[in-house]
Formats: C-alpha cells, structure tokens, sequence
C-alpha cells in the first residue's frame, strides 16, 4: 500500500509540474503571438455632420492569425461631446473613454456599428487605441497601442434665419436696383424695345426686323451680388455667454451656406486668434473651407477685441484690396454696444449693412441704445434664444 501511494503522489507531482510546465511555455508563446496579426480600426460613417445630427463610429477587429485571443479588450478615447448610444463599458471625464471585450477565434473578424449623436461642432479624433488581454485566470496582463485614428468634422448646427434672409434679401434687391447702372456687354439678359436713350450698337436687326420696330439687347450688370460676414466670437467677460457665442456661430455659418446657395460671392472674417481674411469670391467651395474653420475653433485659444478686428481690416486689408461697392456687410455680434455700433457705423460709410445680434429672450430692450446708432444703410436684426 504504502509503495502504491508513494507512486500515486508522484504521479500527481508529475501531472502537477507537468501542467505547471504546460501553463508556463503557454504563457510564454502567448505572450509574444497574442498580438501578431491582431488589427483594429476605426472610422466614421461621414467625414462631416452638423451638429445635432447622428452618424455611425465602425469598430472592426480582425484576428489574422489561426491562434485564438479568448479575452480581448479594445479601448479608444474622444472629446465626451459625441454622445454614444451605447453607453456599457464607458467612462466620461474630461475625455470619453470606452472600452469594450471580445472574444476572437482564429481568422476571425468583428465588425461593430456604435451609433453617435454628434451634439456640439468640432474636429473629433477617436485615437489612442490600445489592445488588451488576459492570460489563463487573468494572472496577467498584456496591452498595445493600436496605430488607428478615426476622424469627424462636426459643423456648426443650422439655425432659422427665415426672418434674417428676408431682411438680407430686401437689401440685396436694393444693391441689386443700383448695379443696373453698369452694364456687362457679355451677359445678355433679354430684348425691349428701343428708346432714344440707348446708344445705336445695342440695336438687335434682326429682332427689329420680325417685329417691324426697333428692338435693342439689354444685358446684366458688370458687378455680381457681393456679401461680406464678419463674426464676433469674444467673450472676454466674467460672466460667460457660451450659449451665444455658439449661437453667433452658428448663425454666420448659416447665412454663408444661404448666400452661397444663392450663387452669392461671400468673403469672411472673425476675430479667432491667428485666423486669415477671406474676401468675396465666386467658389462654393469656400463653403467647406468656412464650416472646417468654424468646427476647429476652440474658445480657450482666445479672440481679440471686435472693434479693433474691424477697425483693422477697413484701414488696412480693404484698402489694399478694396470691397466693391455693391457689396453687402453683415455683422454677427453678442457684443453690440454703443462703441462697437458707432466703430461699425464709421467702418462701413455708405455699404449696405446688416448687424445680427443674438440676445437671451427677454432682453432684446437692453440694445435700444446701440441701436439708435445705426441709420438708413445700416439694419440691426435681433435674434432671441433661449437659455440653457
């Protein structure tokens, strides 16, 4: 008996080390094959939303490898303004940070769809991304960075300038009544008829001849519509006003797309640290250069002073290359003040201009000053929101 359990015991010693053994090389292999031909990527379902809209974040992980990963964790971090549906496995501070596990056979891949609500404008990256895994009883644990970037421009929400657009079209109708004046000889426009004003080499013969009268050509004006945006984004006080200043974003952002839907030249300029001055030109494509520029604005770089901004550009950068007279300025500003009022109002002389200035509702009454400063070429259009 007692030969018989000496063997037995060493038996299971044996079993033992040799399990130990087993676990150990397992491990070891493990640790260095684990991550080979283990691949994650990330990507946005659109390169861009406005804010407010939804779009999707695509998670795939593929396993190349014919060796299983049983326990796989694949985290990624982004700014927490993208809201995830799926909220499991996620932790928010000054950044969103999600992680989620997998368990991953051999030649194996894993595609998620993670829906987002983009809910504030911004450049968004889900970068950062690591792999993580377990050995046998979660003993230990392995991670590596995963050289993956996701990126999303979020534009700036649209809002309703219905009421804006009509007073920005009147004063386009009245810029549009003078540039009649001028007459582009290569834009033809319609037949009338003749009247001792028109010079002899505008006469279309061969219309005069159908109708038995003279007939002249006329033809549409040299100039094209011209509109100019200027954004105040300051909010140097101490009480902070971020719900208009994103409103005041968002409102130049959508007259921009409306005018240059219109096929309307638009220049812009905003008082953001360090940013360029663009002036009217004829190509929609600026339209995805002014939304990208927008989006990437961050406030905690700062603004300079509006009224200085202005002052600037109308003694230096308009006088170097001068704003034709038909165009139409259009000020977006929290700020009106008398002072800023009466800058704008020596500024802008004889243009067309139109001051958008957001306010809380209810306190539309607090700009009675400043708009008194305004006259017959200059038109301040108040837009209440609401507070959050």
């Amino acid at each position: 008996m007692r030969a018989g359990a000496r063997k037995g015991y060493k038996m299971i010693i044996i079993l033992l080390l040799g399990m130990l053994l087993v676990s150990a090389l397992w491990e070891f292999y493990y640790k260095y094959r684990w991550a080979k031909e283990v691949t994650v990527k990330l990507w946005f379902d659109a390169d861009a939303v406005y804010a407010g809209q939804e779009t999707k974040l695509y998670e795939v992980i593929e396993n190349r490898k014919s060796m299983p990963v049983p326990v796989l964790e694949v985290g990624f971090h982004t700014r927490r303004e993208l809201d995830f549906a799926d909220v499991e496995n996620t932790n928010v501070s000054d950044y969103l940070y999600k992680r989620d596990v997998f368990s991953v056979l051999g030649r194996q891949k894993i595609t998620r769809e993670i829906p987002v609500k983009c809910t504030k404008r911004g450049k968004y990256l889900a970068s950062d991304a690591d792999i993580t895994t377990h050995t046998l009883l979660y003993r230990k644990h392995y991670s590596k960075a995963v050289g993956t970037e996701a990126e999303i421009y979020v534009y700036p929400k649209m809002t309703d300038v219905s009421e804006i657009v009509t007073v920005c079209e009147r004063m386009l109708g009245t810029l549009q009544c003078a540039k009649r004046l001028y007459e582009d000889p290569f834009a033809f426009r319609t037949i009338r008829n003749y009247t001792t004003d028109d010079p002899m080499k505008t006469i279309n013969w061969k219309a005069s001849a159908k109708t038995g009268s003279l007939m002249v050509n006329t033809f549409d004006s040299l100039q094209s519509q011209k509109a100019m945006v200027f954004l105040d984004v300051e909010d140097t006080g101490i009480l902070k006003y971020e719900d208009l200043v994103e409103e005041s974003i968002a409102l130049a952002a959508t007259m921009m797309r409306r005018l240059l839907r219109q096929n309307i030249e638009v220049g812009f300029a905003f008082n953001g640290k360090g940013s360029e001055v663009f002036h009217p030109a004829n190509n929609r494509g600026n339209r995805i250069v002014f939304e990208r520029l927008l989006a990437e604005y961050d406030k905690e770089n700062g603004a300079e002073d509006f009224g200085q901004l202005v002052s600037k550009l109308f003694s230096e950068s308009f006088t170097k290359k001068p704003l034709s007279e038909d165009t139409l300025l259009v000020f977006v500003t929290k700020n009106l003040n008398e002072p800023l009022a009466e800058c704008i109002r020596e500024c802008v002389r004889e243009y067309q201009t139109l001051v958008i200035v957001p306010v809380y509702r209810g306190e539309k009454n607090s700009l009675k000053d400043a708009i008194q400063k305004s006259k017959d070429n200059m038109r301040v259009v108040v837009k209440e929101v609401e507070r959050t």
